[in-house]
């Protein structure tokens, strides 16, 4: 049996008595998610971490009151936003950013095209109309999500449920957003970034998260995205220059 990692014990220790971690879902550029129980209210939900390095950027702080727009999001598309929080940082100690999501039965869009690699196109229809509905709720509560890829895209009950508007948001919003790339941070895949947001403009718009699903529909019907590369680089190199092929 694998024993559990440090950071695991430690995050563990420090929410003790809120939620008890049963086990790690996955992990990814922004942070990891955990696999947890709600001590009072005895349900599952799903605990996400934030990287620290991003945590610093970003400003725990900034991050939370940000988040909370996130919290407001109601709709049967968007996942939920239950609790958010910070604890550790005291004595020179790594502060730890989390917020709690239900935890989803299912898996995501991502583990699904890994499986069938093709969706049938009513399905794939059905799946974009639904995160573009969710999508232009969400931005007309000026809510942009900046980073829509399948791996943001769970399925529940084979319903689309768009997840991580949080981060993107604090992000975008914060006054460390100018310092993402100096550090070496990025919101978005490169995949599904629109042509403004991978040069590097500041003011984003819900224009972004259309392409991104956009790319998102291609690879559902295609088995892989518009554009492609060994590299983020060279694929933004070919978003620029290049047609998708039809």
């Amino acid at each position: 049996m694998t024993q559990p990692s440090r950071e695991f014990l430690d995050f563990q220790a420090a929410v003790a008595g809120e939620y008890s971690l049963e086990r790690e879902l996955g992990r990814g550029g922004m942070g990891i998610v955990y696999l947890a129980r709600d001590v009072h209210l005895d349900r599952k939900v799903a605990l996400k971490v934030l990287r620290p390095e991003l945590a610093a950027v970003i400003g725990g702080e900034r991050f939370l009151a940000e988040i909370r727009t996130t919290a407001n999001l109601q709709h049967p598309h968007i996942l939920a936003l239950f609790d958010s929080g910070r604890v550790g940082g005291t004595g020179g100690g790594t502060e730890i950013v989390f917020y709690v999501m239900p935890f989803v039965e299912g898996e995501s869009l991502r583990d699904r095209i890994s499986r069938e690699k093709q969706l049938p196109v009513p399905e794939a229809v059905r799946i974009a109309r639904e995160v573009a509905d969710a999508l232009e709720y969400a931005h007309r509560h000026t809510v942009i999500h900046r980073d829509v890829k399948p791996e943001n895209i769970l399925l529940h009950g084979g319903h689309a449920m768009v997840a991580d508007f949080g981060i993107a948001l604090a992000a975008s919003r914060s006054e460390g957003g100018s310092r993402m790339t100096e550090t070496g941070l990025s919101l978005g895949t490169p995949h599904y970034m629109s042509p403004e947001q991978a040069m590097g403009e500041r003011d984003i718009t819900a224009r972004s998260d259309v392409y991104a699903l956009g790319c998102v529909l291609y690879e559902m019907l295609t088995g892989e995205p518009p554009f492609t590369g060994p590299t983020p680089q060279a694929i933004v190199a070919r978003m620029m220059t290049e047609e998708p092929r039809s």
